[in-house]
């Protein structure tokens, strides 16, 4: 090997040693910190009456939240935290699901829908796949129909694929019709 050969692979040696000491450091680092506070103290895979009242608002809707009765709530029975807006204090479409779904059936009928006038206003819009009931097949499609919508959109040169330049034009679009600030990214480099 020449020496300049030598050179290179010494530089490039010690720039991998600093990345995998700086990563190495970084992971401590996550490691050191405390973990997040479950609810479920005594490890056993439910919250008790006990365990819930360490929420005020999880302990007010214990009962209504324990579907079998069985005075602990299982992973299944909690509500889901967070989601697409965070947690503001609704129940998202799952819980929305679950309350209007009294024959437990996984999917909400006509009549079901009847319960929440808003709901049933909207049933024909949600039924997409028009089989008579509201479901996660439903979701799930409107949801694939949206993402093509807006690559359609997105893509102005109409190549079936998007350039950066596009994609961010797409979002910038998107954000401007919401009103809000874009995210902070940085500029894409140019092509």
């Amino acid at each position: 090997m020449t020496r300049k050969t030598l050179l290179t692979l010494a530089v490039l040696t010690a720039f991998s040693a600093g990345s995998v000491a700086a990563f190495a450091q970084t992971r401590a680092d996550a490691s050191a910190r405390p973990a997040r506070a479950t609810l479920d103290a005594n490890q056993d895979g439910f919250v008790d009456r006990s365990e819930a009242a360490a929420m005020p608002r999880l302990a007010e809707r214990f009962d209504p939240l324990d579907a079998d009765k069985d005075g602990r709530l299982s992973s299944a029975e909690l509500p889901a935290r967070g989601g697409k807006h965070g947690n503001r204090g609704g129940d998202g479409a799952d819980g929305m699901m679950s309350r209007l779904d009294t024959d437990k059936d996984g999917r909400i009928s006509r009549a079901e829908a009847a319960a929440a006038p808003r709901f049933a206003a909207r049933f024909e819009q949600m039924d997409v796949n028009n089989d008579g009931y509201v479901d996660r097949a439903d979701r799930q499609l409107r949801a694939s129909e949206r993402a093509d919508e807006w690559f359609k959109q997105a893509d102005t040169d109409n190549n079936g694929q998007l350039s950066r330049a596009e994609y961010d034009a797409a979002h910038a679009r998107r954000w401007q019709a919401r009103g809000e600030r874009g995210p902070r990214r940085a500029p894409a480099p140019a092509n």
